[in-house]
């Protein structure tokens, strides 16, 4: 009885096909299992189509490197950077970060800078998940010739990352460039060979042809491109006489340009960090920063940074001129007899510090009426001596000349 039922069953699917489909498409296993093969098809057809770009820039996931600020997070954008390694470029999926593949790191405002972490281009190896990418990263971090850690200005104690072809060009401490209080960015690689001319003809006579060093001048290599910046941009360097007791500051040889050119060319004999520094002073606290500026600096420097006179004939150095980004960098790498500031200071600090010298140090508000330079009481006492007494005597003189 049951074959014969099925039997008859089948004789009425064969004879009734439409009754058939009807059955299937109602059959809701079925339609799941449809949808599914349909959404496969695609997929495999999207990864068949993006295998075939040439160059990617991306931002990728990788957990176990999840310190390289944000590995683990993609960050995406609808328009496609403009790729410069191969003939055609992808936008499936167009990290935000600087470098060769948007724009360089040395060009850029912090807020126009990277939003992701980790951006690389085709020849890393596999950019689709990331992992290759962010293994070149952190082995570019652990490269570089600064053994700093937290709080000293390397990129081996930040939180935010940017690699660019597997190379480390900015680092901060906040989750993004525009959040950190310092952005340290690398220059360009494209003005190396600018850097090599400039050096080559300006620099190689004392430090030697490859930055060795000689008896005339010490060596470059590892120095960091903050160093380089910072005695090329306050016209210490090219010194006016070689061996001298202490450089003086003097008006630059070179604009921030060739000077970027020079630090780009020295860092590529020895990466090193303190990359050059670009500090964010929007939530910095004054107050904060003349404590910091107080415990740390005033000694020599004086509360109000006139400078003052050292031991051996060396000083320190009045702070009136210098700029945000000179004040930062020589926190973090500690020129000629004044100590290097890491560990101790962390970024907010030093931002804060940079905040207390160039808007209340450089921009006073005397309220008791002159300034008279800021020194102090020795100029009020010098003032006092020469109106006062100078001219108590002349009234003295004009009474015994009527007398």
């Amino acid at each position: 009885m049951s074959y014969g039922s099925v039997s008859t069953v089948a004789c009425s699917c064969s004879s009734k096909p439409s009754i058939v489909i009807r059955d299937l498409l109602r059959n809701r296993y079925l339609r799941s299992t449809a949808v599914l093969a349909a959404v496969g098809l695609c997929g495999l057809l999207g990864a068949t189509s993006n295998a075939g770009a040439q160059t990617t820039t991306t931002s990728t996931t990788a957990p176990a490197m999840s310190s390289l600020d944000g590995a683990g997070t993609a960050s995406s954008s609808t328009a496609a950077a403009t790729t410069t390694t191969g003939t055609t470029s992808a936008s499936t999926s167009t990290a935000t970060a600087t470098g060769s593949s948007a724009t360089a790191p040395g060009s850029t405002s912090p807020t126009a800078a990277a939003t992701a972490t980790t951006s690389a281009s085709g020849g890393l190896g596999s950019t689709r998940f990331g992992l290759s990418t962010v293994l070149a990263c952190r082995k570019s971090i652990n490269a570089i010739s600064y053994a700093g850690g937290a709080n000293a200005g390397s990129p081996k104690g930040s939180s935010f990352h940017v690699c660019t072809n597997g190379q480390i060009t900015a680092y901060g401490n906040g989750s993004s460039a525009s959040s950190s209080a310092i952005l340290y960015q690398l220059p360009s690689a494209s003005k190396i060979p600018a850097g090599k001319e400039l050096f080559e003809h300006t620099c190689s006579s004392c430090h030697g042809s490859q930055a060795e060093g000689t008896d005339a001048a010490p060596p470059l290599k590892g120095v960091g491109p903050a160093t380089v910046d910072f005695w090329v941009t306050t016209g210490r360097m090219p010194a006016a006489t070689p061996l001298q007791e202490q450089a003086d500051r003097k008006p630059a040889r070179y604009n921030k340009q060739q000077a970027d050119e020079i630090a780009a060319f020295i860092n590529s004999l020895d990466p090193a960090a303190p990359y050059i520094p670009r500090v964010n002073l929007k939530g910095a606290n004054v107050a904060t920063g003349a404590s910091l500026f107080a415990l740390n600096c005033a000694a020599c420097h004086t509360i109000l940074g006139a400078g003052d006179e050292l031991a051996y004939g060396t000083f320190a150095p009045s702070l009136h001129t210098a700029t945000k980004r000179q004040v930062a960098e020589a926190i973090r790498i500690g020129p000629g007899n004044m100590p290097r500031f890491s560990g101790n200071l962390n970024d907010n600090e030093v931002r804060d510090v940079v905040a207390y010298v160039t808007e209340y140090i450089q921009h006073p508000v005397d309220r008791g009426g002159a300034g008279l330079g800021g020194i102090g009481p020795v100029t009020e006492g010098f003032v006092a001596l020469l109106f006062g007494v100078g001219g108590f005597m002349l009234i003295c003189f004009w009474i015994g000349e009527r007398a």
